[in-house]
């Protein structure tokens, strides 16, 4: 191999011969090292990417409630008047929409429920009952 000749390194890429080349590669192959790391770590932030999670989770969670409350005022006001128009036909109409409410989104129900049973107990324990 002649002096002009690139060497190749252990890798397959031609190694510099210039001092000057050879410390640009150098200052690449850290910067690079040093997103490496980076990408790593933030990867192996276990913690950080649990709480990420979490939160995700209760804004979602919190954005869902939201709409079945919304959902439940909605229906609600529609079974008022209805139940105020037609009284006799719309008892039963309201029964099969209410259940069918329930079968498709139960979450909401099951919240409303569970509110009106911890009303009842702080009201029972307040003696208000």
């Amino acid at each position: 191999m002649t002096a002009t000749e690139p060497k190749y390194s252990h890798n397959g890429h031609a190694t510099p011969t210039d001092p000057e080349m050879l410390r640009q590669e150098i200052a690449r192959t850290r910067a690079n090292l040093g997103e490496t790391v980076e990408a790593l770590a933030a990867r192996a932030d276990v913690k950080a990417r649990a709480q990420e999670a979490m939160h995700n989770s209760v804004a979602t969670a919190k954005l869902r409630m939201r709409e079945g409350v919304e959902q439940m005022a909605v229906n609600a006001a529609y079974v008022g008047r209805e139940l105020r128009t037609h009284p006799r036909q719309s008892l039963e109409h309201t029964l099969r929409r209410m259940r069918r409410s329930v079968r498709e989104r139960p979450a909401p129900w099951l919240v409303a429920s569970g509110l009106l049973v911890l009303a009842a107990f702080v009201g029972y324990r307040k003696g208000q009952w």
